[in-house]
């Protein structure tokens, strides 16, 4: 039985107005992995989501490590809010929800808003009653198509009868500049001197599923398969945790802080990028406060 889809959604930094979130945290562009580009994104930062390309070596180790945790175990806290992806075309969408519910308590929301609403009712659920009950959450659901309809997004059907996975449904495209939020051509770092073109983050235009990043770009169809996938790092109760809906459980990546979760997040980033070292689709950006 085919599972739900959603419209892939363009760039739209409309997406978490309409939730009902103050703008006072926004998403930043992370230009590289040396301390020197670092510098550049605003702190405090309290979540990074890394997008990246869902390859034959990386299911390998995905297999590998929930055998070897499941095996080992692993000390994930209860104060964590996981949910899994049962929804194609939503991992942007629940990275940004696993950023936000992490943070809630350094949030502002809007009254009313739809985001805060559904994280107060679905806190007491497991991950799995989450995912069913994004499915059913028309607030949410409504919000993101009106979202890629006011935008450039285009579909060419509503529905489709192929098997598909719940990756992002992503795609290359050219490479644009945006006023707040540039982004450059791969292994070009902007404004800042590179030390080290190994430690740079290499820039891929994708349709981005995420809805805050200014980004203007025609959607593929809903039927699109593609391979990009969005993940979560977030620091709750000295740890860090990496949120991704594909995976039975957080996984706990160690100690950070509120200080140091750029650079420990940033860490991680690099072993998904030292695992694929021929691949070039990798995009990272931080919740910083505006």
């Amino acid at each position: 039985m085919e599972g739900q889809r959603w419209l892939p959604l363009e760039a739209n930094p409309e997406f978490l107005k309409q939730l009902g979130l103050h703008p006072n945290w926004q998403f930043v562009d992370v230009y590289g992995m040396d301390p020197e580009l670092l510098s550049m994104v605003p702190r405090p930062v309290c979540a990074v989501l890394l997008l990246f390309p869902i390859t034959e070596k990386y299911e390998v180790f995905r297999t590998e490590e929930e055998e070897k945790i499941k095996s080992q175990g692993q000390d994930v806290t209860s104060s964590v809010y996981f949910m899994k992806q049962t929804i194609s075309n939503a991992c942007g969408t629940i990275g940004l929800i696993h950023a936000i519910a992490n943070n809630k308590d350094k949030m502002h929301f809007e009254s009313g808003s739809t985001l805060k609403k559904f994280l107060e009712e679905s806190v007491s659920m497991s991950p799995e009653e989450r995912a069913r009950y994004l499915e059913n959450y028309d607030a949410i659901r409504v919000t993101h198509e009106t979202s890629a309809h006011e935008g450039q997004t285009e579909s060419s059907s509503s529905s489709s009868s192929q098997p598909h996975s719940s990756h992002c449904r992503t795609k290359p495209s050219s490479l644009c500049h945006h006023a707040s939020l540039p982004w450059v051509k791969r292994n070009h770092v902007g404004p800042a001197k590179a030390t080290s073109p190994s430690l740079r983050l290499r820039r891929w235009r994708p349709f981005l599923r995420l809805p805050s990043m200014g980004l203007h770009s025609v959607a593929p169809s809903i039927d699109e398969k593609v391979d990009l996938h969005f993940i979560a790092l977030v620091h709750v109760d000295g740890h860090l945790y990496e949120l991704d809906g594909r995976k039975p459980f957080p996984i706990n990546h160690g100690e950070t802080s509120d200080e140091t979760l750029l650079e420990d997040a940033i860490e991680v980033c690099k072993k998904f990028m030292e695992r694929d070292p021929d691949e070039l689709r990798f995009n990272a950006i931080a919740l910083s406060a505006a």
